[in-house]
């Protein structure tokens, strides 16, 4: 999806003062604050619209309390705003995996793996807005993004080399699994919270050792 594809979002030409013109001149000098403000506020609304192409530039504006023509100052479109906001939520959920992995010996493989898993489904379940912008709106149909916008992948090489140090005979393949299992495990108990859940650190301890060598 490009800007040109939509009318709407091609960028305004201004024809008359007004008081969003006005706060943005005050922001002179603040553009990398404006442009973080934009990628935080585009990210808000996508925790509640049904797929990124629901979004809007000027609704992002908007709630940036900026004037639409701002945000062609940060973005040429909106599929490099949406790569930003990608970049920025794959990031921190790169990084809380890191911090889990960071007191586990690197020769123990499946306590890594373990924990790993448990930090990903722990962001999913502590930051359910932030986790359905990732796995919620990215890569929809109409997507169709350049090597350079898949922002994600980093995240599932991390989940690929853990698993490969855990020993298991295809560990990309195990990967996906686990995605798969892990994503499940998220968004089934979010949609049926009425279900007689088991504890979920057991679900996810379940799902890593079925993954394991045996013995593993």
């Amino acid at each position: 999806m490009s800007a040109q594809t939509d009318p709407a979002e091609q960028p305004p030409t201004p024809t008359r003062p007004s008081a969003a013109r006005n706060r943005n001149r005050n922001r002179r000098g603040e553009g990398s604050l404006l442009r973080d403000e934009l990628v935080t506020a585009a990210s808000s609304l996508l925790e509640d619209l049904d797929g990124q192409e629901a979004l809007s530039l000027r609704a992002v504006a908007r709630a940036a309390g900026v004037a639409p023509q701002s945000v062609y100052l940060h973005f040429a479109d909106k599929r490099e705003l949406l790569t930003a906001v990608y970049t920025l939520r794959f990031g921190e959920l790169r990084n809380a995996l890191l911090t889990a992995l960071a007191p586990v010996s690197e020769t123990d493989g499946a306590v890594r793996l373990s924990a790993l898993c448990h930090a990903f489904v722990d962001y999913g379940i502590t930051h359910p807005g932030h986790y359905r912008v990732l796995f919620g709106t990215a890569g929809t149909p109409g997507w169709e993004p350049t090597s350079g916008q898949l922002p994600g992948l980093p995240t599932m090489t991390l989940l690929v080399d853990t698993a490969t140090a855990a020993g298991v005979p295809d560990p990309e393949a195990t990967a996906q699994c686990l995605w798969a299992g892990m994503h499940g495990l998220i968004t089934l108990r979010q949609d049926r919270p009425s279900f007689p859940w088991l504890p979920l650190d057991r679900l996810v301890e379940t799902l890593v050792r079925a993954h394991l060598p045996t013995g593993g």
